[in-house]
């Protein structure tokens, strides 16, 4: 066998075939990264398996139509988000009383859903975008949960009323989260700083609960 068999054989060899369980992380991380330049709209199946190199066959095995996809991207957004407001929680200094701290998580939590959605405009769009498929996998780390336990948190050390406690992550959330979505969708006017608007907005959510 000389050496130009040996190259033809070697071009007509079809690709590796991805182990069992890989395709599905490769077609996710692809669909991460259309969402990050592009937003959730401009998801593909079929783009996606081009993009991946496999057939749209072996794709739909693991996401038998565009809605799985949409709410498999959908969760690890959610997920990404969380992890952000986790190092940031975590990231609080270790200093004052045990009730400031709990205090100071919070704020630093409501801080990170804000940045977060900012600075990942895209990301933050498609954790929250609606679709009708549920999926198996459990979400983990929630980002509702990682508010309950900063407010729990603050209840058992006497930072905000017991009573406040059952309204309180609704209030919160639907303070910074609509504060993020007025951020992102740059109408806020000229000459407005965020930093001091997402302060102003996390003291009157305080205020609200405490």
């Amino acid at each position: 066998m000389n050496a130009v068999n040996i190259l033809c054989q070697t071009a007509r060899m079809p690709p590796k075939p991805y182990h069992h369980g890989d395709l599905q992380r490769a077609l996710l991380d692809a669909a991460i990264d259309v969402v990050r330049s592009d937003g959730i709209a401009a998801l593909s199946l079929r783009d996606l398996t081009k993009a991946v190199g496999v057939t749209p066959s072996a794709a739909y095995r693991h996401f038998p139509s565009r809605d799985h996809l949409i709410a498999a991207v959908a969760m690890l957004s959610r997920e990404e988000l969380a992890r952000h407001l986790l190092a940031a929680r975590d990231a609080v200094p270790a200093r004052g009383t045990a009730q400031r701290r709990s205090v100071a998580r919070f704020e630093a939590i409501g801080h990170a859903y804000v940045a977060f959605a900012v600075a990942h405009p895209r990301v933050f769009e498609a954790a929250f975008t609606a679709c009708p498929v549920i999926l198996e996998r459990t979400e983990d780390p929630r980002a509702w949960e990682v508010l309950i336990a900063a407010i729990d948190e603050m209840a058992e050390l006497g930072a905000i009323q017991s009573a406040r406690r059952k309204d309180a992550p609704i209030i919160a959330w639907a303070g910074v989260h609509g504060l993020a979505n007025i951020l992102t969708a740059s109408v806020v006017p000229p000459g407005v700083e965020a930093d001091r608007q997402i302060d102003a907005v996390l003291k009157a959510i305080y205020r609200s609960i405490s």
